[in-house]
């Protein structure tokens, strides 16, 4: 019994050493398989942060001008890029010129961390756009306002009356200036000699002197009829007087 014993320990003692040793052949096979033990660090690989289009700034940066992705090589795993700028109106945006550069991928994404917006490569200009300046014409619009004033006219409803005249005679083929006196002559009156079936002789250099007398000139043609005419004067309002068989013409003598 003691004898069963003893083999019963050797063989145990057998036994563990022979699981330990499966167990340290595990691990070395692990190891050599390429898996990763828990005390290294695993490297992760992502693509590319940015697509051609992309516009980006830093963080501190202002948003103009920034710069516009061209395009992503992940050969070089680089960015090309261009500056970019915003157009007047806030949109984007116009390249002052073709040129480009390129830049590491780390660099680029590391420091220009702000993804503004997203624009077609392809629509991009390479010059500013041109400046449309409107100009609006405004047509003024004079307002005239005009004031009536009533002017209240007096027509004068005095009519000439005649008593006397000075020379009351004339030879034909002669001028006589004669004085006429009456009363309500006005201005601007006219004078004439009348005959019937004769053609009136009207006065000139008619001159008003006071409203009851004034003098004028009367050219006596030769031809004018001997005998006695009439007198007639009238105010500017239509108003006339006059003395019948008044002023008498005389034939020219020296026509005889």
């Amino acid at each position: 019994m003691e004898h069963f014993t003893k083999i019963f320990i050797i063989l145990s003692i057998f036994l563990i050493i022979g699981v330990s040793l499966t167990g340290c052949t595990d691990n070395s096979d692990q190891t050599a398989s390429g898996s990763t033990p828990d005390n290294v660090a695993v490297t992760t690989t992502t693509g590319a942060l940015y697509t051609a289009g992309d516009i980006v700034r830093s963080a501190t940066g202002g948003d103009s001008p920034a710069w516009l992705v061209i395009s992503y090589d992940s050969a070089g795993d680089s960015y090309t890029r261009a500056l970019i700028y915003r157009n007047a109106d806030g949109t984007w945006g116009y390249r002052v010129n073709s040129k480009t550069e390129t830049s590491q991928r780390a660099m680029m994404e590391k420091v220009y961390t702000v993804k503004i917006t997203h624009v077609t490569v392809s629509s991009v200009p390479t010059a500013a756009p041109t400046t449309v300046t409107t100009v609006v014409t405004t047509t003024a619009t004079r307002t005239t306002t005009t004031t009536a004033v009533a002017v209240t006219t007096t027509i004068s409803s005095a009519r000439p009356s005649i008593r006397n005249m000075n020379p009351g005679e004339g030879e034909a083929g002669t001028t006589v200036t004669t004085k006429i006196t009456g009363s309500d002559f006005l201005s601007n009156l006219t004078a004439l000699l009348h005959r019937s079936g004769e053609t009136s002789i009207t006065a000139t250099e008619v001159t008003v002197s006071s409203d009851s007398s004034m003098t004028c000139t009367f050219d006596l043609p030769n031809t004018t009829t001997v005998g006695t005419w009439d007198i007639v004067v009238t105010n500017p309002n239509g108003l006339s007087g006059e003395i019948t068989n008044y002023f008498l013409v005389h034939g020219n003598k020296t026509a005889e």
